[in-house]
């Protein structure tokens, strides 16, 4: 990502070997993708993980199992209504 960045970010939080706070972390703390919308996908509902993620910068954290109009909706609240 730091060699090509994007725009957005969707990254689960529980992967192998990097968890999704790492990978925030990572994102952000890197000048060449620390603008980049950031979207974290968890089975868990915890408030503490939502709170963590937020500190970090994350622009959204949606729950699974989430609907297209959910995920449609935390991609709005980022970059606004699509059309």
């Amino acid at each position: 990502m730091a060699a090509q960045p994007h725009h957005l970010v969707i990254s689960d939080f529980n992967m192998p070997k990097m968890d999704g706070l790492g990978l925030l972390a990572a994102v952000r703390g890197n000048p060449a993708t620390k603008k980049a919308a950031f979207i974290m996908l968890t089975a868990q509902g915890d408030r503490a993980l939502v709170t963590k993620a937020a500190a970090l910068g994350a622009n959204n954290v949606l729950a699974k199992p989430f609907t297209i109009e959910k995920m449609k909706a935390a991609i709005e609240a980022v970059f606004g209504a699509l059309k």
